[in-house]
């Protein structure tokens, strides 16, 4: 599958959740929703994987290097879609996702850590600060209204 359009495909998924999660946590607990929406996230997966193959095939190997990493993943998986659909709740889904925008920085950060490898280009900083400054442009101009 073409990178590209998976990645672009992704934004426009992200925007419809991000919307519909607004609308949700009007009337659901965070707590509720996210339980719901990872039980059939979950269900999903299982049968994609089972029925794909690729389940049973990794469970079979030996992945033993990869549950420290699995379960760094999902513990942070956890803690970021608690606090994004907070954030979706107390400041709305567009002014949550125009500070959320910052997280291409932290993934070249921590895979700079992580990887040792350095990602880190001339385009690359001066990209990470016409973000910063764009989302306090954003962020300033809700105060002022």
């Amino acid at each position: 599958m073409n990178w590209l359009l998976l990645a672009l495909s992704t934004a426009i998924l992200w925007g419809i959740c991000y919307s519909s999660t607004e609308q949700i946590v009007k009337h659901v607990d965070i707590k509720s929703y996210l339980t719901a929406s990872c039980l059939l996230s979950g269900l999903g997966f299982l049968i994609w994987g089972l029925v794909d193959g690729t389940l049973i095939k990794d469970l079979s190997n030996d992945t033993s290097n990869s549950w420290w990493w699995i379960i760094l993943s999902s513990l942070t998986s956890f803690l970021a879609c608690y606090c994004s659909v907070s954030a979706v709740k107390y400041g709305g889904a567009s002014l949550a996702s125009i500070i959320e925008i910052s997280y291409p920085l932290w993934v070249v950060v921590f895979t700079s850590i992580i990887n040792g490898k350095n990602n880190v280009s001339q385009s690359f900083v001066i990209g990470g600060l016409l973000i910063f400054c764009g989302t306090f442009i954003v962020v300033r101009g809700q105060h002022v209204n």
